[in-house]
């Protein structure tokens, strides 16, 4: 997963809703949507706003325009990092993503103009679900090298990992611009159409990069991801095993195959393909929030999915996947004061997923704070509220809530709030 998540796509309506049931729990263990559903939870975890088409022209002029005068630094004498490049090629090879992200940033001040460095290192902190840091390293990789379609194909798959699809399909455009045959490029801009919700762009371009390179693991990826979000999952088990197959070194495409091996029931695969990747990468975020939840939820491993959710929120402190799933798994557990200050954590952030501010109030109204849900609940309505695609369901059940602790409100999306208040915590995004 370019964690990924949160993983956000939607089919017909969006599939961020009702991941966790206090009432239903131990049905979704036989349900593989529902699984499905936990996969987007990190696969896509803010909803996209403004349609894509409306932007691309203009961000692609202001990417060309800025080609024109971005130039690469000129490297100073210094010592050959040749060496320390070799060992890091054999940490990636190996799939020890973590420690060969540590030695590609040991040699980057050594290394100024080597694009190669530049984009593995965006590529590991994708990986490892570093986002912010990912998107700033793919700045520094264009500057290596503005004339790299490369270059530019990991810029798009790091803005899409920071939710910024329409800027990450112009800069795919720009690489294809640079070389109008990249299938990698063609790959990620699928990935950003995905989450821009486009289906119908995504599938046209996933098709376009197999006619130019079949044998390329990023489009065997995509392509799996496409067929999942379809609900196609032994197609999706197959592009991903294609994918895994060609690139077995890649941490994100091990976790995503797992998704799928879960939803179809294969519970001891998908363990081991997690297990598989923390041996070697213990830090993945990824890793750890899917260990934590085919814990739970396939297992009934409580204890160690909490172990493992607990270690992703240690690494990450500001990690609202994990933070999010682990005031869920506090809630489960019946510790909603735990839970309360999970969700704090979490708001702390500046996540602006109204899921998260329902799930808050939940765990707030669990202890008798009516004042502090309703603060919450107001501002999550008014975010879910002015979203391009209002989940109705939630703000239903916002409304109700808040009727229910005596807040002065018409509600609009709930006729009957007796009925439609049921305390289920949301999907869960990262």
């Amino acid at each position: 997963m370019y964690l990924k998540t949160p993983k956000r796509y939607r089919v017909g309506h969006k599939p961020k809703r009702h991941l966790f049931s206090l009432r239903w729990l131990w049905l979704w263990i036989l349900t593989p949507i529902i699984l499905f559903l936990g996969w987007q939870v990190y696969e896509r975890r803010d909803e996209f706003g403004p349609p894509v088409q409306s932007f691309v022209d203009n961000l692609v002029n202001s990417a060309q325009s800025g080609l024109s005068t971005v130039t690469a630094p000129t490297p100073l004498p210094t010592v050959d990092p040749g060496q320390q490049i070799a060992q890091a090629n054999d940490a990636w090879a190996a799939g020890a993503i973590e420690e060969a992200l540590q030695k590609y940033q040991a040699v980057l001040e050594n290394a100024p103009n080597d694009v190669d460095v530049h984009y593995r290192v965006t590529f590991g902190l994708i990986m490892e679900g570093r986002s912010a840091e990912a998107l700033e390293m793919a700045e520094r990789t264009v500057t290596a090298n503005p004339f790299s379609s490369d270059a530019w194909a990991i810029r798009a798959l790091a803005l899409d990992r920071n939710n910024r699809p329409a800027e990450a399909i112009a800069s795919a455009l720009q690489a294809l611009s640079i070389d109008p045959n990249s299938a990698r490029s063609l790959a990620f801009m699928a990935e950003a159409y995905l989450d821009a919700n486009r289906p119908e762009l995504a599938q046209a371009t996933v098709d376009r990069a197999l006619a130019l390179d079949p044998d390329s693991f990023e489009v065997n990826y995509v392509s799996g991801l496409v067929l999942f979000s379809q609900f196609s999952l032994l197609e999706a088990q197959a592009a991903f095993r294609t994918a895994l197959e060609i690139a077995p070194n890649l941490p994100y495409i091990a976790i995503d195959l797992a998704w799928v091996e879960l939803a179809l029931e294969n519970y001891e695969r998908a363990r081991e393909l997690v297990l598989d990747v923390l041996e070697l990468n213990p830090q993945n975020r990824d890793a750890l929030y899917m260990m934590s939840y085919v814990s739970s939820f396939a297992f009934g491993e409580r204890e160690q999915a909490m172990e493992y959710i607990d270690r992703c929120v240690q690494i990450d402190p500001q990690n609202r996947a994990c933070l999010s799933f682990k005031g869920a798994l506090l809630m489960l557990a019946g510790d909603a004061q735990g839970a309360v200050s999970t969700y704090q954590q979490l708001i702390r952030s500046g996540t602006t997923n109204p899921a998260h501010f329902l799930s808050a109030a939940q765990a707030h109204l669990a202890i008798g704070e009516c004042n502090a849900a309703v603060t919450l609940l107001e501002e999550g309505y008014e975010i879910e509220r002015d979203s391009a695609a209002p989940d109705t369901n939630r703000l239903a059940t916002m409304e109700s809530l808040m009727v229910q602790c005596g807040a002065d409100i018409s509600p609009v999306f709930s006729d009957d709030a007796e009925a439609t208040a049921e305390a289920d915590l949301e999907g869960e995004g990262g």
